[in-house]
């Protein structure tokens, strides 16, 4: 389900139900359908972080539109389920594929489409994580070259 997020958006019964297969560290959870948080405004801070096991991930601002909403799933289902989130630091990691990672521009001002896919219970700290990832994003330059154009231009330079 594709969900233009906004300030009003709001997520209550989440649908989730435990996955079949499984893992020794913990339990993944899925939800009663997929979510595509789109955003509705820009994210100009942002850096690809790789990791040490070759993982590599999207870092923006955890007040940004995308980590505020990302907060308000982990209250839905924590009403819910009962989980208990690890505190939100102040960057947000969204797992990037390598291709993408290849032709992500930079510099830019980006919408950006965040696939969330489940919540992973981990069995030793008995902490949730919610799991999700980059969908796809619109990139648009942060100058507005149509302004040169612009006759009102008043601009004084000494």
């Amino acid at each position: 389900m594709q969900v233009y997020i906004n300030d009003d958006t709001k997520f209550e019964n989440m649908g989730v139900w435990e996955m079949k297969n499984q893992n020794k560290y913990g339990i993944m959870h899925g939800f009663a359908s997929k979510l595509d948080l789109i955003t509705t405004e820009y994210v100009g801070d942002y850096h690809v972080f790789n990791s040490e096991t070759g993982k590599s991930y999207l870092c923006i601002d955890s007040n940004s539109q995308m980590g505020i909403t990302l907060g308000k799933i982990q209250q839905a289902i924590t009403k819910e389920k009962g989980f208990q989130f690890k505190p939100s630091k102040a960057k947000l990691y969204i797992r990037i594929d390598k291709e993408q990672v290849k032709i992500l521009p930079k510099h830019m001002n980006m919408l950006i489409s965040v696939n969330v896919y489940g919540v992973f219970l981990q069995t030793a700290t008995n902490l949730a994580f919610l799991q999700f990832e980059l969908s796809g994003y619109k990139a648009t330059s942060r100058i507005d070259f149509d302004a040169i154009n612009n006759a009102d231009d008043n601009a004084v330079f000494p």
